[in-house]
């Protein structure tokens, strides 16, 4: 018996991290049901998005040339390593979720891949917003196999993207509290509990 309360206190502590995710889409769902006409429609917001989704675009082509794409894919592959663990899509927020709806993202219904992250499908992320733990996330694979001066460039062009994800995000954030009152902080909830 002690082992059965030992497991229970287990659950308890430790929840299921596809939970905490579903949760948050839920919630990023009913704002972009409830407010995304509007926040599309925001003479700020809608140039935001274009520029973000250029910026991710300019990240993932450089990227791409860098190599950093393939150094990842030989690591969870062929390695059977990888960052994209499961409980990694617990860095995405309420608000960066929500930007993925605005980008026209729809979420996955269940985790694709098992023990990854739950946005990782077959080919790679699933979503277009992505925390910046993800973006910016270069390894000691990374360094020791590409060349410094690549990754210093992919790092100012990810610079871009970054930027524009604070200040989307901000933005969001101030306008959902300016309409529905200064309480949304689980918003920013992040973590893998």
């Amino acid at each position: 018996m002690p082992y059965l309360s030992g497991l229970r206190h287990l659950r308890e502590t430790r929840p299921d991290p596809t939970r905490l995710i579903e949760e948050k889409m839920v919630l990023a769902e009913d704002l972009y049901r409830l407010w995304g006409e509007s926040l599309l429609r925001d003479p700020e917001v809608s140039p935001l998005l274009e520029a973000y989704r250029g910026a991710v675009a300019r990240s993932n082509r450089a990227m791409e040339e860098a190599g950093t794409f393939r150094e990842c894919y030989v690591c969870t592959v062929e390695d059977g390593q990888g960052c994209c663990k499961i409980g990694l899509e617990n860095e995405c927020t309420v608000l960066i979720l929500l930007l993925n709806r605005l980008l026209g993202v729809t979420f996955p219904e269940a985790r694709e891949v098992p023990g990854r992250c739950f946005f990782v499908g077959p080919l790679g992320c699933k979503i277009l917003a992505r925390p910046m733990l993800c973006r910016d996330y270069f390894c000691r694979r990374h360094y020791s196999r590409i060349p410094e001066k690549i990754m210093a460039g992919v790092t100012a062009v990810l610079n871009e993207e970054l930027t524009l994800l604070y200040r989307i995000t901000s933005l969001l954030r101030a306008r959902l509290e300016f309409w529905t009152g200064d309480f949304l902080q689980e918003l920013d909830l992040t973590g893998y509990t």
